[in-house]
């Protein structure tokens, strides 16, 4: 299962789970080392690790929707 990191609250990471768009709070201290909001996790292991393939897979899907909307707006 796979979640993303919305973002970070003190001391909590807030993670969505991608299937159900249900949010949890897990200590920020159990994130992966270079892990930050954007960031597709899962657990391996007992261990969070990064999916550094589907993080960057999102954030080229919304840096292109992004694009998309300028230039709907006139603002290219």
């Amino acid at each position: 299962m796979k979640w993303v990191i919305d973002r970070y609250e003190e001391s909590w990471a807030v993670l969505e789970n991608m299937e159900t768009g249900e949010s949890e709070d897990f200590p920020r201290t159990v994130m992966p080392k270079g892990s930050k909001p954007g960031s597709t996790v899962c657990m391996q292991d007992g261990q969070w690790v990064i999916d550094h393939e589907d993080t960057e897979a999102r954030r080229a899907r919304i840096k292109a929707r992004f694009a998309r909307i300028r230039k709907a707006n006139g603002l290219e």
